[in-house]
């Protein structure tokens, strides 16, 4: 049986276990199942909650430590008590991703078995952020996340896309994390995400993408420092931002490839930087629904088919200003 590598430890892997979401954000790419990457050609059923199970025992395994849950919507999937509730015995670290909108009914699940709480909010402003979610739930995220706070929550991250429409509603954030951390004693983060580019959205990113080496600039310009973090995947930074730490992904100055990456027609922005589980048992390194990059993890040869891709994300290596690379391939102007 293959394993991570040392230096793979930190890699996560990302667990679908929901093919649909009940929000439909302008930046979602949809064209790729969201993050429920699989092969449509595969007509592949939704795995039961005992097979999804097996899996992630199978994964964990061959190194992995943390798993993150996602969709679509995770909170939608009809399993999703028994998923949390195995991710919390087989995993050292539980996180999901959500946009909210079902937290508070399933609170008392996430509180027990989850470590960090992701959700995702676009705006301060409820208008824009029900616009960009284009769903009137959207307007009660901030009243989530304060309930959340209240129930004591001990870690929950504020994913934010940073795109043209809402990148003045950032400090606007800041300002609501920090009064938040301060009445209620807690350590709510913000990450900053730059917008994701597939095909299918190339028209809305070609028009809302913002390079966050703009926004570093800004952040500098206040006096504020800012850390490099090396990572697997994207590069990253942060600072204190009055009081609140800030996150920032760049999936524009280096991601990690592999050999895979070389001859790829569909060169991603974000590279390899985790093993995708879809809803249905595929399995990939790549975030695109090739048929030929992943496999559906199945039948009696499980162990074997995950040793392919667990040598895949081992042989990864670091490489700088791939957006150049990125922009070129998908005849893209830079940024």
């Amino acid at each position: 049986m293959e394993r991570l590598s040392l230096e793979r430890k930190g890699t996560f892997l990302r667990a679908s276990v929901c093919d649909v979401c009940n929000f439909s954000c302008e930046y979602c790419a949809t064209d790729l199942g969201m993050e429920n990457h699989t092969p449509k050609c595969l007509n592949a059923p939704l795995l039961s909650a005992e097979a999804y199970i097996e899996n992630l025992k199978l994964l964990a395994g061959h190194g992995f430590e943390i798993i993150s849950f996602t969709g679509g919507e995770p909170l939608l999937a009809k399993d999703i008590d028994q998923l949390l509730e195995a991710g919390r015995k087989i995993f050292k670290k539980v996180e999901i991703t959500t946009n909210g909108s079902k937290v508070l009914e399933h609170l008392d699940l996430i509180k027990k078995n989850v470590d960090i709480l992701k959700i995702s909010i676009d705006a301060v402003d409820r208008d824009l952020r029900v616009n960009i979610a284009h769903n009137p739930d959207a307007a009660d995220t901030l009243r989530v996340i304060e309930e959340c706070c209240k129930a004591g929550m001990e870690s929950v991250g504020l994913n934010f896309v940073y795109m043209k429409q809402n990148r003045e509603e950032l400090p606007a954030l800041v300002e609501y994390v920090k009064g938040l951390n301060e009445k209620y004693q807690t350590d709510i983060y913000i990450s900053v995400l730059d917008l994701y580019y597939s095909r299918g959205n190339q028209e809305f990113w070609e028009e809302q993408f913002v390079n966050l080496k703009e926004l570093r600039a800004d952040i500098r310009k206040m006096g504020i420092q800012i850390n490099r973090r090396l990572r697997v995947g994207c590069d990253s930074y942060n600072c204190r931002w009055n009081g609140v730490l800030v996150n920032m992904k760049d999936s524009i100055s280096c991601t990690h490839r592999s050999a895979l990456c070389d001859t790829c027609k569909e060169y991603c922005q974000e590279g390899i930087y985790s093993l995708k589980h879809s809803a249905s048992g595929w399995i990939s390194v790549c975030p695109t629904n090739n048929p030929k990059l992943g496999s559906l993890l199945a039948g009696d040869e499980k162990s074997g088919i995950a040793d392919r891709y667990i040598n895949q994300l081992n042989a990864i290596t670091r490489v700088d200003h791939t957006g150049q690379e990125f922009f070129l391939k998908n005849g893209l102007k830079e940024r």
